[in-house]
């Protein structure tokens, strides 16, 4: 089958998706354990500070741009292999995210740990946060396409 993508409804529900995202991300990140985990290293030599960025803005704007770029292009190649994930709906979605978590989120942990003197809990934070984002990210994507029906079939 060939499938049919609608241009309008795929980058609405893609915004809709990636700010949903941002804010799940964020709040990962937030919550009291992990900050506190952060919060132990933060003189850490291997952490830069937020002045290194010129601050604060500049950190987030920063991380914001290449957020969207990156889930940008996750978006773009979940469209392309939309026909060869099994199932359908939040569970295509789930099937996705597990798929690109995996591929994202154990290799950086390694390479991380290969290259860098950094503290093993926040590679391990990374990690699960990365794995995890990319599981919710990707349940979202595929209920969200699926109800705005941005991708359909044609016989």
């Amino acid at each position: 089958m060939k499938k049919k993508v609608n241009g309008l409804r795929a980058v609405l529900a893609s915004v809709g998706v990636i700010l949903l995202n941002m804010i799940i991300g964020n709040l990962l990140y937030l919550n009291p354990l992990v900050s506190g985990i952060f919060e132990q290293f933060k003189n850490h030599p291997t952490i830069r500070s937020m002045e290194y960025f010129g601050g604060f803005g500049n950190w987030i704007a920063l991380t914001l741009g290449f957020s969207l770029i990156l889930e940008s292009f996750v978006i773009f190649l979940y469209i392309l292999l939309y026909n060869a994930i099994p199932s359908k709906g939040w569970k295509k979605g789930l099937f996705y995210g597990l798929i690109i978590g995996l591929l994202r989120s154990i290799p950086e942990a390694f390479n991380q740990w290969t290259l860098f003197n950094y503290p093993d809990i926040l590679i391990l934070i990374q990690t699960i946060n990365t794995f995890l984002g990319y599981l919710v990210f990707g349940v979202m994507l595929g209920f969200v396409f699926d109800k705005a029906k941005v991708i359909t079939e044609e016989v």
